[in-house]
Order: C-alpha cells, then structure tokens, then sequence
C-alpha cells in the first residue's frame, strides 16, 4: 500500500513538474518577477541579452522573442515609451481583437510591452489571406484616409469602386478602416508591408497590425 502511495505521489509530481515546463514561455532562466524588479534601462537590457534572443533593434525599442508566440518589446527612450504607451492602449480595446496584435502583459510605466508574436507577411501572402492584392489596400487605405481627414498622398487613386466595396464587407479591411475612421489613425505607416504580419487565430492565418504605436 506504501508503494502504491508512493507511486501515484511521484507520478503527480512528474506530472505538475512537465505541466509547468508546458505552461512556461519564457526559457526556465529568465524569471519575469525578476525582469519587472529591474528600474534601469541598462539592468532591463542586461538581463534580456543574456537571457533572450534579440530579433530586432530600432532607434526606440528592442525586440525580444520570448518564444513562437510573444515577443518582448523593450523601450529604449521617451519615443519607445510612447510607442509602448500607444499599442497598450488600442491592445485593449475589444472592438480592435484581430486587427492589431494582441498585447499579454506590459509595464505600468510603458517601460516595455509583451506582444504576440507575428509571422513575415509578403505581397503573395497578403492576398492570399485577405484575397486583395497589396497595391489595391494601399489605394484604399489612402482614400479612406482623405476621405475621412487622416492623411493620404494628397490624391485619390484608380482604385476600382467594386473592390472598394468589396474591402468594406471583408472582416480585416473593414476592421483597418475602423481603426482609421473610429480612432484616427494616420494612414501613413498602414501603407507599408512591414507594418502588417501574420498570426494563427483560430486555427487560420490572419492578418495583423504588429507596429501600431508609431
């Protein structure tokens, strides 16, 4: 009876233990109650490059991948703070779930943002997943954005009315065009490739904003 109980005894503790290293996203030598202690700039950086990988560097924010799924956005300055500060706040808005990339966690000072992590989009991905061919989102993008008082090249494209139509009843350019007209986003950068990358939802490739804090 002993060995029985000393059985199951082991057999929950090697299940919680594969449990929690199933649970755990960052590597097991990174501790975020840690990370969230550090108040320097420097200390924050430190402890991210010794323990994460860094996948990209601009002139405000770090980036971190934590693993297939966030990443870690690490500000570098008041621009990057303000970045942070920015994609908080529309990541919390419901009416934006599945237009921007969701937001996991963050610092209450914006000192850095916890973000889902997305995949590379390309011009052949773009419509294979919206159905849309790239050039005709930017031209779209750039009307509404005159037509609503949020920028645009200053002219208004050839873009055909019926794929104009078409964009207003698909789920993801309706949603950018909400996001342009409902919280006056500038047109500018959603113009641009690089501002978009792909996401798994439920079980499908969807398109997202990943840079929405310019």
């Amino acid at each position: 009876m002993k060995d029985f109980i000393k059985d199951k005894l082991n057999e929950g503790f090697i299940f919680e233990l594969i449990q929690n290293m199933m649970d755990e996203d960052y590597p097991l030598t990174f501790s975020m109650e840690h990370f969230k202690t550090l108040r320097k700039y420097t200390e924050r950086v430190r402890y991210c490059e010794e323990h994460l990988k860094r996948i990209s560097s601009g002139s405000a924010r770090i980036v971190y991948m934590v693993d297939n799924t966030k990443v870690l956005k690490l500000a570098k300055n008041e621009k990057g703070i303000t970045q942070c500060e920015t994609e908080i706040e529309y990541g919390n808005y419901h009416d934006l779930d599945g237009v921007v990339a969701k937001i996991f966690e963050y610092d209450e000072k914006n000192l850095w943002v916890e973000m889902q992590l997305a995949r590379k989009l390309t011009p052949t991905l773009f419509k294979q997943i919206s159905g849309f061919s790239f050039e005709d989102f930017q031209k779209a993008v750039n009307d509404y954005g005159m037509d609503s008082g949020n920028g645009g090249r200053g002219y208004k494209s050839n873009i055909n009315p019926q794929i104009m139509e078409q964009m207003w009843e698909n789920e993801f350019t309706y949603g950018i065009f909400n996001f342009i007209g409902n919280y006056g986003f500038p047109v500018g950068d959603l113009t641009k490739l690089n501002s978009y990358g792909i996401v798994s939802q439920n079980g499908q490739n969807s398109i997202v904003i990943i840079y929405y804090g310019l």
